[in-house]
């Protein structure tokens, strides 16, 4: 999948150069892994030759009152210049200053701050004073600014967070644009089976079942396996929705796993849908084949009835050598 990691790139990079997505579009079809370290390069050397002044306007922050400073602040700075000097502040100093900015220009300010640089500041900051940012944030639901900061926050800090987020789609969406894989495990872990249903029934709900499946592929086994049996117990109509958003997507390498990490049952609802088609039964094979996914293909093999091998062994595909030394004990 990896048009869908590299969508959510070109998002971003959109964003470092002030630009609109549409101008950067044609790097969609560039290996996400690619986008991003140009996209970090980038940001790098644009910041790198004012770094020393954001610096200099940090210190000189500390020479006048608290409400002054944000008044100068946010009148002749703008949030920018205000984004970029904050990466440089104390954190006592950067709680000192936030209780003085109204939310609206804390969330303008938020798209310019460099997460990496300011991740000791933010690490070291009262989850309470975060929040009302992160919530203006969500209200204009702009994920790509708050997943942006899923690497800077501890994992105490982002569990703490999570309650306050009330809409699967808030969830999924903000999943779908970070770029730190191993904080989808901390988030979801042990999240209730309700939240993560509200975050399939998103994906339902507006077509982006795609977008979950750029998450899902990073979690624990254990974790996988929960996801898994919570969307089954959706119903045979949302397993359908994931076929044919994997198909469209062509995310038949990140399906493939979710699917085989289901229990037995729900896995035999799955392997056995109608929305089982030549075309979709070709692409799975075909996905086995490229990214070395046979052990969960005959697993979710084994859970198909008669009817659908029978299909199964009639595809041109599985006449070939590799597919037959594969699965061809299971035909």
């Amino acid at each position: 999948m990896t048009s869908l990691a590299a969508r959510a790139e070109v998002i971003k990079l959109a964003r470092e150069l002030i630009a609109e997505p549409s101008d950067v579009e044609f790097l969609r079809e560039a290996p996400p892994e690619a986008v991003r370290e140009f996209r970090r390069a980038a940001a790098k050397q644009l910041n790198a030759p004012h770094r020393q002044m954001f610096r200099k306007l940090a210190l000189a922050s500390n020479l006048v009152p608290n409400p002054i400073a944000v008044k100068i602040a946010t009148r002749y700075f703008g949030p920018m210049l205000c984004g970029m000097v904050a990466a440089e502040l104390s954190a006592d100093r950067a709680a000192k200053l936030i209780g003085h900015v109204p939310v609206d220009f804390l969330a303008d300010t938020t798209r310019y701050i460099d997460p990496d640089a300011a991740t000791p500041l933010i690490r070291a900051l009262n989850t309470d004073i975060m929040t009302p940012t992160m919530m203006e944030l969500l209200r204009r639901k702009d994920y790509v600014t708050l997943a942006r900061f899923i690497g800077a926050v501890t994992d105490e800090q982002l569990l703490a967070v999570i309650p306050l987020v009330e809409s699967g789609e808030d969830l999924l969406m903000t999943a779908f644009n970070a770029e730190v894989m191993d904080r989808f495990e901390v988030a979801m872990a042990d999240l209730p089976e309700d939240r993560i249903q509200s975050i399939i029934q998103a994906a339902v709900d507006n077509d982006q079942f795609a977008e979950a499946l750029t998450f899902l592929q990073y979690l624990s086994e254990r974790t996988l396996n929960r996801v898994a049996d919570a969307t089954a117990a959706m119903g045979p109509d949302v397993l359908a929705t994931m076929l044919e958003s994997a198909h469209r997507e062509n995310a038949w390498a990140e399906l493939v796993p979710v699917a085989a990490a289901m229990s037995d049952e729900n896995l035999r609802i799955q392997a056995n849908l109608d929305a089982w088609d030549d075309e979709k039964l070709t692409a799975v094979l075909q996905a086995a084949r490229d990214n070395e996914l046979w052990q969960p293909v005959r697993r979710i093999i084994e859970a198909m009835d008669d009817q659908h091998r029978q299909q199964l062994r009639q595809l041109p595909i599985t006449s070939e050598t590799d597919v037959r030394a594969a699965i061809g004990d299971l035909l």
